[in-house]
């Protein structure tokens, strides 16, 4: 995170108009603006590389959210495996530095295509227990097919992740930069490639996150959940944004 807030401020900063540059036609101009979209809400600063290409650069967060639900688990009990059942809560998060380049086909034009990259956090989805789990002090217990042992509090943590870098495409309408307006609005529309979700569970005995594979677990609720997050290897990025004129 703080490497992602390092390159924005670096970013916003290589994008500042210079003297020499104004003379030249590049980078020439300036545009703050906010957006709100499927990305949740960020900020950002636009300037023209030339009449067909403007850099963008900045930040977008999504709110953290939670859905409270309950997951199935298996102990041994008198050299049996019995099955019980768990409260657990998981939260959503997606925090991205982004870098982006709009090409215009014409010199006036409003449509454009985009691409660049977002990075971020990896951690797309936390999940821990909140009721405590049956199992006797210190024993282990069987979820999604993998053996674990709740910490000292009781807890036992999972993640769903996706990539850190995450290239984007797509196309929109609207120009940042306007010599007729000092507000503007723009609509983008595209797909960020985050690549292939995985869900980790971490284990005390092996002090790591261990890999949860559809293909070991016994769990009904866990396969189908694994299966249908690895089928999700883009995001729909859907933004509307209003830019303020600043040079």
């Amino acid at each position: 995170m703080k490497k992602s807030i390092y390159l924005l401020g670096l970013a916003i900063v290589s994008l500042w108009p210079s003297p020499a540059s104004a003379q030249e036609n590049i980078l020439n101009h300036l545009s703050v603006g906010a957006e709100v979209g499927t990305t949740g809400w960020g900020f950002e600063v636009a300037s023209p590389l030339t009449h067909y290409v403007t850099l963008r650069t900045g930040f977008t967060t999504l709110p953290r959210f939670h859905v409270n639900t309950n997951m199935d688990y298996k102990v041994r009990e008198f050299g049996f495996e019995v099955e019980k059942n768990v409260d657990i809560t998981a939260k959503a998060q997606m925090t991205d530095y982004k870098l982006l380049a709009d090409f215009y086909p014409f010199k006036n034009s409003s449509f454009h295509l985009t691409g660049g990259f977002y990075a971020g956090l990896k951690d797309l989805i936390t999940i821990h227990n909140t009721s405590n789990f049956d199992v006797p002090t210190g024993e282990g217990l069987k979820v999604a097919g993998v053996m674990v042992r709740p910490n000292d509090e009781g807890i036992v943590n999972l993640r769903a992740q996706t990539q850190s870098f995450k290239p984007y495409i797509g196309l929109g309408f609207g120009r940042p930069i306007s010599s007729k307006h000092k507000v503007i609005t723009t609509f983008d529309l595209g797909v960020m490639f985050w690549g292939k979700p995985h869900l980790d569970i971490y284990s005390l005995d092996e002090d790591t996150w261990v890999k949860l594979d559809k293909k070991t677990t016994d769990n009904e609720d866990f396969q189908d959940f694994i299966k249908n997050m690895e089928k999700v290897s883009v995001y729909p990025v859907l933004n509307l944004r209003i830019y303020y004129n600043v040079l």
